[in-house]
């Protein structure tokens, strides 16, 4: 470890958090680990939360601000729970990715980013003409594998040791581990996890999608959505074996329990049951705390959204949604194994980014 990553934490207590987390313990370019826990304490240390960013003009503009905030901050590291643009927002060309690298990468602290909807399921014309030219999702979520998840190192000047799903397919799914907790990024979708259906999609300039094409888009949801439900079950059985006192779950979708949205068609939100119905089981089956990380709709949020099986508020899981859109803020989470919540979240507002 360099000077400069020392540096950034201030103690030699802090100093060992931190190599902790950058060397990931023992994972590897696989969806296997062992079960030793190197470094593993209970030392607290900050997490930055933040995602669906940057979006439009304002949102460009202070972007850089919201980075140079998380410097500042000195945090252990940061994760992006997706999205690197509006979805109306112009195209889905390569220098949006590149972009979206040179930011990642002016963070001195590392980075974990999950993809999200505007990066490559809407980018078939989901949006209309002002995001000419199309692209095939599949296609622009295989160049994001390539740019962001090709090796086993996250993003950010100064990198950690990531486990991804490549063996399935599924790079974009990743974990590791820092101190107490499990971290588990995976790729969960909102415009209902790309389940497409011909009459969510009309709209001024928005092509027509073939019935071939919505199979296809169909077929790509349920074979992801299978990976994920194996990716979770594999982390949440690592989490047993390695006895982590918490998990928390990063992806993009609002999964809008308990229809909090008000949506009328179902075809809006309904491949997102399945998903909470996992959360639900694995959340139940596990002794210490859960939470769940998502963007996609833009405020700031932490809530207990789950009932348990038997009836009653599921008090282990908490979702915390992260600011977006023209709220360029981001999102505190502090981890504590002495305490027995294990989590704590607090809302980052960004000076000068307020308008």
């Amino acid at each position: 470890m360099t000077s400069k990553t020392l540096g950034v934490f201030g103690s030699a207590t802090a100093a060992m958090v931190a190599a902790a987390i950058l060397t990931g313990g023992s994972h590897r370019l696989s969806a296997k680990d062992d079960d030793r826990r190197d470094g593993r304490d209970d030392d607290a240390y900050t997490v930055a939360l933040f995602g669906d960013m940057p979006y439009n003009a304002l949102g460009k503009s202070q972007y850089p601000a919201l980075l140079a905030d998380v410097n500042r901050a000195h945090v252990a590291f940061s994760v992006h729970d997706g999205d690197l643009k509006a979805g109306g927002d112009g195209s889905c060309t390569d220098a949006l990715y590149y972009t979206a690298l040179g930011y990642f990468n002016s963070l001195e602290r590392p980075l974990a980013f999950v993809v999200g909807d505007n990066d490559w399921t809407d980018c078939w014309g989901r949006y209309g003409a002002a995001t000419q030219p199309f692209f095939d999702p599949e296609e622009r979520l295989a160049f994001e594998r390539t740019l962001f998840f090709s090796t086993d190192r996250s993003l950010g000047q100064h990198t950690m040791k990531i486990a991804r799903q490549t063996i399935e397919g599924y790079p974009e799914n990743q974990r590791w581990t820092a101190g107490p907790v499990v971290y588990l990024g995976l790729n969960v979708q909102g415009s209902n996890d790309n389940y497409a259906y011909l009459d969510t999609e009309a709209g001024a300039g928005v092509p027509v999608r073939s019935a071939a094409e919505i199979q296809r888009q169909r077929d790509e949801e349920t074979a992801r959505k299978a990976a994920n439900f194996r990716w979770l079950d594999e982390g949440f059985d690592y989490a047993k074996r390695t006895r982590a006192k918490g998990v928390m779950i990063v992806w993009q979708a609002d999964p809008n329990f308990n229809n909090e949205q008000h949506l009328t068609n179902p075809h809006d939100w309904d491949a997102y049951g399945a998903y909470v119905d996992k959360l639900r089981s694995l959340t139940e089956a596990f002794d210490g705390q859960v939470v769940l990380v998502h963007g996609d709709s833009h405020y700031f949020k932490m809530d207990k959204p789950i009932n348990r099986s038997s009836g009653g508020v599921l008090t282990n899981f908490t979702r915390v949604e992260t600011f977006g859109a023209r709220n360029t803020h981001w999102v505190a989470a502090r981890i504590d194994g002495r305490d027995p919540n294990v989590f704590a979240f607090e809302p980052r507002i960004v000076s000068g980014n307020t308008q």
